[in-house]
């Protein structure tokens, strides 16, 4: 049996002419990763903050939503432009002009006047986000060689992940001690860390071979358009009602325009999104699960801190420890599942993590917000268990298969699609709290009515996390991985073929 060498870099000699120096993979993944959570820390910590800026922008629900959606909407309508762009002109220099402008943008946050300027300089931030999701995983397949790019990819995602839930809980802290205004200097020291080592240690770009691609400029408008009007349109059902004939017209639109970019990607030689991408059935039941298991997680992410605030009034500091319990969950959960498939296929693996997080999300809906906070985190636990059980073989599901020069594209695509599905999630689940008549986040209001409203949003993230899991196990296959038959020898058995 042979073995596999370990890595070393090549030598210099050997390097082609205009060949960037090595870089260590694990330099480029920490760099890369520390970028990302600072992002993504940002994007949910904001959630316990919400009560506060509802306060002191003096803004009722319906706006307030904006606080958190235009930050989703702008980074998800951008990806995939990013993504495209940057193949186009360099990975690094987008990178770190994002980083660049994120943290300019996260000082101009903490003096915005009013809530429209806040909302605006969000929107901005959100896209200044969007050149580093959009890049992290491809900066990382570029530094890892081919056999190790799965376990560096699932470490980048798991520190996604981790970031993502522990936004709260980190939220909460500075909250409580600083007011919300700390949320985002704080992106300040963090921001200049990775600026400075990503100068250092993400590599130079290598020299442009072949002919010049093409960007597809209707595809990036097409596709943020449609996003814009679905997303402006639910947001707009808590405002106006159903009856309201422009959420309806905004619905359609959005529809129509996502029917539209479709129909444009077919036809083009360089498009935005590879539609080949999702001919195979595997692949595209696992784009299917990652947009809805990141429906339910986002919208569980904003319900529980409101909850706890609102109804149990507890402090954001107490609202944002309890979400603290996934992520822990999650650390735990994700090495398990690595491990786990040397036997055990990304069918089982996914239907395990998403039976999980259903069976949480609806003891947490049936339970009162008052409930002891044990068994409120034994809930959360749960479904924190079973995101980590289900987000790394899902996402290797993806990456699995797809040629080198694909890769950004295919994880340009989970990107938007896992970006799409936190911006439903959570627009649908303040839409069904604020629709409860409550006055705005920055109250406390035990009635039966929004009680009711919370009950009902948690199980609507119950019932997402139950579609990924049925995307999960429609993607067909055996539930083990079976071992390798051992060839049996031909000689001395009548009539064998030579």
């Amino acid at each position: 049996m042979t073995t596999t060498p370990p890595e070393r870099p090549a030598a210099a000699s050997t390097a082609p002419a205009g060949t960037p120096p090595a870089r260590s993979p694990y330099a480029v993944l920490a760099v890369t990763s520390l970028a990302l959570a600072l992002v993504l820390i940002n994007g949910t910590s904001i959630n316990v903050a919400l009560p506060d800026l509802s306060r002191d922008f003096d803004a009722p629900a319906g706006v307030a939503d904006w606080f958190l959606l235009a930050f989703l909407l702008a980074n998800t309508a951008s990806i995939l432009v990013f993504g495209r762009i940057s193949d186009l002109v360099g990975r690094r220099r987008i990178y770190l002009a994002g980083m660049t402008a994120f943290m300019v943008l996260s000082v101009l946050a903490t003096i915005a006047p009013d809530a429209g300027t806040f909302i605006a300089v969000r929107a901005l931030q959100g896209v200044s986000a969007a050149t580093i999701v959009a890049n992290t995983s491809a900066l990382v397949a570029d530094a890892f060689p081919e056999h190790r790019l799965a376990y560096g990819l699932s470490l980048n995602l798991t520190a996604a992940s981790v970031a993502n839930t522990a936004g709260p809980t980190i939220g909460g802290l500075l909250v409580s001690a600083a007011g919300w205004q700390a949320v985002f200097l704080v992106n300040v020291p963090f921001g200049l860390a990775a600026l400075l080592l990503g100068l250092r240690m993400l590599p130079a770009p290598r020299p442009r071979t072949g002919p010049r691609e093409t960007f597809d400029a209707k595809g990036a408008v097409l596709s943020a358009a449609a996003l814009a009007a679905l997303l402006y349109g639910v947001n707009r059902l808590s405002t106006a009602g159903p009856a309201d004939l422009g959420v309806w017209a905004l619905l359609t639109a959005g529809v129509l325009l996502f029917v539209t970019f479709g129909l444009l990607e077919r036809k083009l030689e360089h498009p935005l999104v590879d539609l080949a991408l999702i001919r195979d059935k595997g692949r595209a039941c696992a784009y299917g699960a990652a947009f809805f298991q990141s429906f339910g997680r986002a919208g569980v992410t904003v319900l529980v801190v409101l909850q706890q605030q609102i109804v149990a009034a507890r402090s954001a500091a107490e609202a944002g420890f309890m979400g603290m319990a996934m992520a822990l969950a999650m650390v735990v959960a994700t090495p398990v599942s690595g491990r786990l498939a040397a036997v055990l296929t990304a069918r089982t693996l996914t239907a395990i993590g998403g039976t999980l997080s259903v069976v949480g999300l609806v003891g947490l809906a049936l339970s009162p917000a008052t409930a002891p906070l044990p068994l409120t985190m034994g809930w959360l636990l749960l479904v924190g268990a079973g995101i980590g059980l289900f987000t790394t073989p899902n996402t290797t599901a993806i990456m699995r298969g797809v040629p080198a020069a694909r890769r950004t594209v295919a994880n340009a695509v989970r990107s938007m699609l896992y970006n799409s599905g936190a911006a439903l999630g959570t627009s649908v689940a303040l839409l069904v709290v604020s629709a409860s008549g409550i006055a705005g986040y920055d109250v406390q209001d035990a009635g039966p009515a929004v009680r009711a409203a919370f009950t009902v949003a948690l199980l609507v993230c119950a019932a997402a996390e139950a579609v990924a899991f049925a995307f999960g196990v429609a993607r067909g296959g055996p539930w083990r991985i079976r071992p390798p038959v051992p060839e049996r020898p031909l000689s001395g058995i009548r009539g064998a073929a030579t």
